[in-house]
């Protein structure tokens, strides 16, 4: 399994970051997903089982209109071997 985070910026509006978190939450891969404040407007969390599916769930994600930038951040595997992995923002 591999699990990212995905940021995306969406110009600020609170309720267009909300309704965007909305729709990423619908998109298949896509855990979790809410509007926050700071650099970014809005957080994802995925988890896929291969690199293709992380492409395609990126792809897709990164589609939706008002997405105006995003940056994905891949877990380093190693973390998989930590006692409280799974236990977590990405844990179903």
């Amino acid at each position: 399994m591999i699990r990212a985070v995905m940021l995306f910026r969406s110009g600020g509006r609170v309720p267009k970051a909300v309704s965007l978190a909305e729709q990423l939450k619908a998109l298949e891969f896509v855990t979790d997903a809410y509007a926050v404040f700071g650099r970014y407007d809005i957080v994802a969390f995925l988890e896929v089982n291969d690199v293709k599916e992380l492409f395609r769930s990126v792809s897709d994600n990164t589609k939706l209109e008002g997405i105006m930038t995003s940056e994905t951040l891949i877990e380093v595997l190693p973390n998989q071997e930590q006692p409280d992995y799974g236990k977590g923002p990405f844990s179903s």
